[in-house]
């Protein structure tokens, strides 16, 4: 009986071990920049990371590496800017739909201070194996709107 004991914690502590390695978190964004500040308020760092897809944080990242230079914004509540919906969109945003990526944890919009939008959509649309999860990319704006719909094929699309 206490080998089962001893056995079943065991079995316990890795199955936590294993939650937590699994979470991805972004490494170049902080959750401030994808989530607005109510949710953050209400659910704190570590429940907002599980809000957001992780296939959508990979893409954000590989963003980033490849247009390294100066910066790129989601949201910037954190630092008393503006923007705060360009990540997740709760009920309380202007902009909410239900039908949304961003209601969902699958989208952003991204804004460069060294790139255009143009830029970061030609290297997306050139490049469909680096950017493989990208499944919607919204042209004709001048932010960059990606997401990680259910789809097998990149839809782009108008506003």
């Amino acid at each position: 009986m206490l080998y089962y004991n001893i056995r079943h914690i065991n079995i316990t502590l890795n199955f936590i071990n294993i939650k937590r390695i699994a979470m991805y978190k972004s490494k170049h964004f902080v959750i401030e920049e994808l989530v607005p500040k109510s949710l953050y308020d209400k659910y704190g760092p570590i429940k907002c990371w599980e809000f957001l897809d992780p296939k959508l944080l990979k893409m954000i990242d590989i963003i980033k590496e490849r247009f390294p230079d100066g910066t790129c914004s989601i949201n910037t509540w954190k630092w008393n800017g503006n923007r705060k919906w360009s990540g997740i969109r709760t009920p309380d945003s202007p902009y909410y739909s239900i039908g949304s990526m961003h209601s969902w944890g699958k989208a952003v919009d991204m804004v460069f201070s060294q790139y255009t939008a143009d830029e970061i959509r030609e290297d997306i649309l050139a490049n469909p194996t680096v950017y493989e999860h990208i499944k919607g990319l919204e042209l004709g704006i001048s932010w960059v709107h990606i997401d990680t719909r259910n789809r097998t094929d990149l839809l782009s699309f108008y506003p």
